[in-house]
């Protein structure tokens, strides 16, 4: 069950796991401006180019604007939401590991390995202005035009940018080692199966009391653990969920709006269309003709 939410997508090749989305050719375009919770063993550096960007990461909640860069650790829950087109943000996803030496040096053993471990990991904000960040920044830069271009070397050139932006938060004191906590383990393995069950089953008639008891928790409590760990109601996840799926059937296919809306777990027309606009300011019709 715990995989259920992880994503299916391959990042790169197993020679070269590096992926920027979205796609830099338009190659596999997703005009989605909502990615749904979901985690990864590999890392995540997300940036917001344009506008503000709204991102979960574990269980806390940032506003993210203009030139600030996020990162997601191995494993991590995530949700990213941008909501219209003059908010941006790009991901840059890679596995930890791919960046480490065959012959080990000192920068192998205190860095390097701690982080493809989780031993270390990235602080999750740089907010535009702080220390470090104009150099992760032009770092990423530097990446996008590499990728762009595909000169003999790029993939060297990539690999050095990435282990640049390593440097640059080791010295700027952006790698911290990950706390241990009581419990720790066992809550992001429960959140990672309620993301994934959730996933799997949303356009399904679910209720709390029936999710809750799935997982063997009292509905108080369920109700209670979801809002502190989601920033939101069980309700207005699920409902976050239809919609994302809506939208996503209205622009990729030609099913009838009503059918749409059933399709997706909404059993009150008038109410999808409600929670629709509320989203995308737009009737679902709107939507697709636009």
């Amino acid at each position: 069950m715990d995989a259920a939410r992880r994503e299916k997508k391959e990042h790169g090749t197993l020679s070269f796991p590096f992926q920027i989305y979205p796609a830099l050719d338009g190659s596999e375009a997703d005009d989605s401006d909502f990615i749904p919770y979901h985690w990864h063993p590999e890392l995540e550096i997300i940036t917001v180019d344009c506008g503000r960007v709204s991102l979960t990461i574990a269980d806390r909640m940032y506003e993210g604007a203009r030139g600030d860069v996020f990162f997601a650790a191995s494993e991590e829950l995530h949700e990213i939401r941008a909501a219209g087109r003059e908010n941006q943000f790009r991901s840059f996803v890679f596995a930890a590991d791919f960046l480490q030496f065959a012959r080990a040096d000192e920068t192998e053993f205190a860095l390097l390995e701690p982080l493809a471990e989780g031993r270390l990991r990235f602080a999750t904000c740089l907010r535009s202005g702080e220390p470090g960040q104009s150099e992760v920044r032009t770092l990423l830069a530097q990446i996008v035009r590499t990728w762009q271009q595909q000169a003999p070397g790029c993939q060297l050139a990539v690999k050095a940018a990435l282990l640049g932006i390593v440097a640059v938060c080791a010295q700027y004191g952006r790698l911290e080692g990950r706390p241990v906590r009581p419990g720790a383990d066992y809550r992001a393995r429960q959140l990672r199966e309620i993301v994934g069950y959730l996933g799997e089953h949303f356009t399904e008639p679910l209720s709390l009391t029936e999710v809750a008891s799935h997982f063997g928790l009292s509905p108080q409590y369920f109700s209670t653990f979801f809002r502190e760990n989601f920033g939101r109601t069980f309700t207005q996840h699920i409902n976050s969920l239809r919609i994302e799926q809506a939208a996503r059937l209205l622009r990729e296919t030609d099913l009838p709006v009503m059918e749409v809306g059933f399709s997706v777990g909404f059993d009150n027309f008038s109410y999808f269309i409600k929670r629709f606009r509320s989203v995308y300011g737009v009737s679902p019709s709107h939507y697709r003709k636009g």
